[in-house]
C-alpha cells in the first residue's frame, strides 16, 4: 500500500499558508519616519565612533593650537546633514559612507530619501546646527571655530533632541549629556 497525502490534507496546508501570509504581509509595510530615525541614529553613533577612534585631543603639530576644531561633527542644514572633520592642514574632510565606500556623507538629504523634516530641539540644541563629539565621546554643540577647546556652553548639559516628522508621525532622537548615549522614541 502506498502512503501519500490526501487532497484534504493538501488543501488544509495551503489554507494555513494563506492565513499566515495574510497576517505577515501587512507588517512588511515600511514606515519612512522610523526608517529615517534609525538611519540618522546610526549616523550619529558613527560620528561618535569616529571621534573616539580618531582622537584629535591635543594633536601635536608644530604651531597648531586649534586641534579642537578638527573634531568629528554632524552638521545639519535644514533636512540635510554632513559628517565631517578637518585634516591637519585645516581642509574639511567628509566621512566615508560605511554602507557605500565609494561615497561620502556630505549633504545627505533625509527629505529626498524618506520625505521627512528634521528639527533640532532640547535644552542645549535649540538654535544649533552642529553636534560634535570629543575624544571621550561627549556631545558638544555649536561651532568649533569659536572659543577654546571647552568653551562655556559647548558640552551639552541637557538632553539634545532631534525630531523627524512626515506631518502625521514623528520620531525623536535623544542624545544624553556626558555619555552621548542616543536613543529613539516613537
Amino acid at each position: 500500500m502506498k502512503k501519500a497525502f490526501t487532497m484534504l490534507e493538501l488543501v488544509f496546508v495551503i489554507v494555513v499558508i494563506g492565513i499566515l501570509a495574510a497576517l505577515i504581509l501587512p507588517r512588511t509595510k515600511t514606515n519612512p519616519v522610523q526608517e529615517s530615525a534609525v538611519d540618522l541614529l546610526s549616523k550619529i553613533r558613527y560620528t561618535q565612533h569616529l571621534a573616539l577612534v580618531d582622537d584629535k585631543y591635543g594633536e601635536n603639530s608644530p604651531g597648531t593650537t586649534d586641534w579642537y576644531e578638527k573634531r568629528w561633527q554632524i552638521i545639519f542644514n535644514a533636512n540635510k546633514y554632513s559628517i565631517s572633520t578637518k585634516d591637519r592642514s585645516g581642509t574639511q574632510k567628509f566621512a566615508v559612507n560605511p554602507s557605500n565606500r565609494d561615497s561620502n556623507l556630505s549633504n545627505v538629504n533625509l527629505n529626498d530619501k524618506y520625505n521627512v523634516t528634521v528639527v533640532l530641539g532640547g535644552t542645549d540644541c535649540i538654535g544649533q546646527n552642529i553636534i560634535s563629539f570629543d575624544y571621550l565621546g561627549r556631545p558638544m554643540v555649536g561651532s568649533l571655530a569659536t572659543g577654546s577647546p571647552y568653551s562655556a556652553g559647548q558640552l551639552i548639559q541637557g538632553t539634545c533632541n532631534i525630531v523627524l516628522s512626515d506631518g502625521t508621525e514623528s520620531a525623536t532622537i535623544s542624545i544624553a549629556p556626558e555619555t552621548g548615549y542616543a536613543k529613539i522614541t516613537f
